[in-house]
């Protein structure tokens, strides 16, 4: 019985050698982006987009919704969401939510009368 450990062990260390996680391929993600606001009340909205840059959009919603979706991320991508009204204020609520591929959106950061939230995806 002894005699047969040590092979079994050499054979599952071969195959454990032979999956590491650089053969995995990388997984996309998707941010998307919520502003709730006074309705038709203009806002100033600006959020990390794909290339990490700044996108921003001065305009108003008849429902006050705002959402955006950007992707696919990697992860380490910071999501960052900055809005206000245009005369100064907060909004109503924020949220940031990350998808992982084809998974639903999970609620990552979310506030009430909040002018900025952050998140890095993980």
């Amino acid at each position: 019985m002894r005699n047969l450990i040590v092979p079994i062990i050499f054979i599952a260390s071969l195959f454990m050698a032979g999956c590491s996680k650089e053969d995995e391929p990388e997984t996309d993600y998707y941010v998307r982006y919520t502003a709730i606001a006074e309705p038709n009340r203009m806002v100033n909205m600006y959020f990390t987009n794909e290339t990490g840059n700044n996108t921003g959009i001065h305009t108003a919603m008849p429902d006050g919704k705002f959402q955006y979706s950007v992707g696919p991320v990697r992860k380490g991508f910071k999501a960052e969401l900055v809005v206000s009204y245009e005369g100064g204020g907060a909004v109503s609520y924020l949220s940031i939510e990350v998808a992982r591929g084809a998974e639903p959106f999970v609620l990552k950061r979310s506030g009430s009368d909040y002018f900025s939230l952050y998140d890095v995806v993980e």
